[in-house]
């Protein structure tokens, strides 16, 4: 490992959260403010909104960065860093495709909260205290004033596969379409990636990918670990993942201890 790392970017859910945790654990805070306290910046880099991260790690010192919506929003010091939003006529017609849909609950996601159309209360209960999102409620899509983007469904595990291959031919063309989880898929304008955020910090902030570590398990963060010079796959990653040619780890703490002693 070189002892040049200036940036570690991780995964959460199934990477640096693993198993039924609901955040990381005490290890890693401890081990990612002892990075910081070196001059590693550190970067949640998740499909989740930047006031769950923010509050997820409040207990790391530092400088952090914090890859947001699967890279539609990158914040640093709580400023834009950068920021992919969909024409407001495509959002639209995305939010109604997804509503119209039995099987599938919105979440329209604006820079500082998400925003659900919905009745089901059980849905908005788990955003707010099991995902613990910032969940603005509103009666349609059109009362939305902000740009959108990123606009995710949550739909049962057995009709994913349907649900979504009828969705990817409406998005063919108009915009990304990427699974970020067994029940979650999201639409994001094009250009929008965990590695288009990092190559915007890279551009923004003067550090080298080849000065940058990565963590990540699933196909929204491939293009992450294609990115960086030092990329990790969670040995139990997606099977889908397992073409790339990195190195496996089992824990991100590992991981981070000896990057630790790599800069000591």
């Amino acid at each position: 490992m070189s002892n040049k790392i200036k940036l570690i970017a991780t995964d959460l859910d199934g990477t640096l959260i693993r198993g039924y945790r609901p955040d990381c654990s005490e290890e890693a805070v401890e081990l990612m403010t002892k990075l910081a306290e070196k001059g590693v910046y550190i970067v949640p880099a998740s499909g989740r909104q930047y006031f769950n991260l923010q509050n997820m790690f409040k207990d790391v010192q530092g400088d952090l960065m914090y890859i947001c919506e699967n890279g539609a929003l990158v914040m640093y010091k709580d400023k834009v860093i950068l920021k992919n939003s969909f024409e407001r006529e495509l959002a639209m017609k995305i939010c109604h495709l997804i509503l119209d849909n039995p099987y599938c609950e919105a979440l329209i996601s604006g820079e500082r909260t998400c925003y659900v159309v919905t009745e089901n209360h059980e849905y908005v209960d788990y955003l707010r205290n099991h995902i613990k999102n910032d969940v603005t409620e509103v009666d349609s899509p059109e009362d939305i004033a902000e740009d959108i983007i990123k606009i995710s469904y949550f739909v049962p595990e057995d009709k994913c596969k349907e649900v979504t291959e009828e969705f990817a031919k409406f998005a063919e063309g108009r915009c990304i379409l990427a699974v970020s989880g067994n029940e979650w898929v999201d639409f994001a304008p094009f250009n929008t990636s965990k590695g288009d955020a990092l190559a915007a910090i890279e551009a923004r902030m003067g550090i080298s990918k080849e000065d940058m570590v990565a963590f990540g398990d699933n196909e929204n963060d491939r293009t992450m670990l294609e990115f960086v010079g030092h990329p990790y796959l969670m040995a139990d990653g997606n099977p889908t993942m397992m073409d790339l040619d990195v190195p496996r780890c089992d824990s991100v703490e590992e991981e981070l201890e000896r990057i630790l002693e790599s800069l000591s």
